[in-house]
């Protein structure tokens, strides 16, 4: 038995609501509704996410045997900072990638300005 007060309190919040807005649910619906996020926490699934995530500091990661690194695009400079010993690439989300690849250029930066 359903509450007759609930039952009309439902259909007036529904009427309130456009026929241009219940289409355009409607077709959003169908569609496969809103899509979904990607949490920069998620494991990440390819070094090619990784890179395109980092590319903007100047280096790529590069798989090693048991770790990875980061690695120069300036043909001036090789291997950036140290190693991440990580044998895996889900190990860590996105973000966390791309933290270790800022914290890898800042060192670098710190040496060049250390030495004479």
């Amino acid at each position: 038995m359903k509450n007759e007060a609930a039952v009309a309190l439902g259909k007036l919040s529904h009427s309130r609501q456009l026929e241009a807005q219940s289409e355009a649910s409607r077709r959003n619906g169908k569609a496969g509704g809103r899509p979904r996020t990607k949490s920069p926490y998620l494991p990440a699934q390819s070094i090619a996410q990784v890179n395109r995530a980092i590319k903007h500091l100047g280096v790529e990661l590069v798989r090693g045997e048991g770790y990875f690194y980061f690695w120069s695009l300036d043909p001036q400079f090789s291997q950036i900072g140290d190693s991440v010993m990580r044998p895996y690439l889900n190990q860590a989300g996105l973000a966390r990638w791309v933290s270790d690849a800022e914290s890898a250029v800042k060192q670098h930066q710190e040496e060049l300005s250390d030495e004479p």
